[in-house]
């Protein structure tokens, strides 16, 4: 959550909580940790099914306490009265063993929020209808930002679902160009045109639509990523601080700053020289609005990409959810992993950013650009 954003109270919070997790729940557990007056980690599942509960909950209390909570706002969403009930009373038990406060326990449903522990005039027992997001300060900063939450899980899911009116095309073209040589030089030539950004005129920062790439250059892009080395130094590129540049290949490097654009907070320092300090990213809009324009690009590249190419469309797809979790869109990160993991089960670099998202581990280390990490337990 974006660090300027003031909440007046629990209305505002269940306001705001649709633009960060990315879509409406629905049948949730969430778990919001604070750290004193300020929002840290929120962790989030389905509704457990009866003889699954400790064990979810169990899996929503770890996160928050790596998080430092001092104390936890719990949230029940549900379609059904009294649904979400076995797992508000489980989190709740197992905050409080862990010595994390909990300030209060709201229940979501049809548009109003319950109290389940409070029985004073304050909490009605037909209970409060929602704010409306306009009137919500926070909401509007969110929008600015360009965050806004899609109607249910499955479009989440659906921004990197193959689409087959693209997909045809790019198959047809991984076919044809897996054979060439040069994957890399290729490779890097493709991303360079599918991250190109044209300025309406000298000197504005506004951009035009983005291009159109051809099947060819999006077959060469995505060919590329089975070099590793080439791989890893495309995600440090896209999500700085993610892989440090220590670790990469100096011709992967080398390559990188010579082929690939700076906006949007892309890039990676330069060595150091004597007497220079060291020069990092291009800076860019603080609002996330070319964060979110990066993102839209890559899954829509994602898109393109068919099932029948498991392993590019995995690796396309990890590279995608390392750039959404950096950038705060955890459920966006969460879809991209789950599709890498179906098509190529044993692609590591997918498992290891599925436990960091599960986990609610953020990289880089400062909790990234938007704002506080999102768990996705189920």
């Amino acid at each position: 959550m974006p660090a300027d954003i003031t909440l007046r109270g629990p209305g505002d919070v269940l306001a705001v909580l649709p633009y960060q997790l990315g879509y409406h729940p629905r049948d949730s557990i969430i778990a919001i940790s604070l750290r004193g007056r300020r929002v840290g980690l929120v962790v989030r599942t389905d509704l457990p099914l009866e003889g699954e509960v400790e064990a979810t909950v169990t899996l929503l209390v770890e996160p928050l306490v790596r998080d430092g909570a001092t104390s936890v706002l719990v949230v029940g969403y549900e379609d059904e009265p009294d649904a979400s009930s076995p797992a508000l009373v489980a989190l709740v038990e197992q905050v409080e063993r862990k010595g994390i406060d909990v300030v209060d326990v709201v229940v979501v449903r049809d548009g109003r929020r319950y109290s389940p522990i409070c029985s004073d005039p304050c909490c009605p027992p037909d209970g409060i209808a929602l704010p409306d997001p306009a009137d919500v300060p926070g909401v509007a900063e969110f929008v600015a930002r360009g965050r806004s939450p899609l109607v249910s899980r499955d479009a989440v899911e659906a921004l990197v679902a193959p689409d087959p009116s693209a997909c045809k095309a790019v198959g047809e073209a991984l076919l044809a160009r897996a054979g060439m040589p040069g994957r890399r030089g290729r490779s890097a030539a493709a991303w360079r045109v599918l991250l190109r950004r044209e300025r309406t005129k000298p000197g504005d920062r506004g951009a035009g639509g983005p291009p159109q790439p051809s099947a060819p250059v999006v077959a060469d892009a995505v060919l590329g990523l089975a070099d590793i080395a080439w791989r890893d130094g495309l995600v440090a590129w896209l999500a700085p601080g993610v892989l440090p540049a220590g670790l990469l290949d100096s011709s992967v490097l080398t390559l990188l700053r010579r082929e690939l654009p700076t906006w949007a907070g892309m890039g990676l320092p330069h060595r150091p020289r004597r007497g220079r300090r060291l020069r990092g990213a291009e800076p860019y809009d603080d609002d996330g609005v070319e964060r979110q324009e990066l993102l839209q690009r890559l899954l829509a590249l994602c898109r393109s990409v068919p099932d029948e190419h498991p392993d590019e469309a995995a690796a396309l797809c990890t590279v995608t959810a390392h750039v959404a979790w950096e950038s705060g869109d955890g459920a966006v990160a969460r879809a991209a992993v789950d599709r890498a993991r179906r098509l190529a089960p044993g692609y590591r670099l997918a498992q290891l950013l599925e436990r960091l998202v599960e986990h609610g581990v953020r990289l880089p280390a400062d909790g990234g650009r938007d704002g506080p990490a999102t768990a996705w337990v189920g």
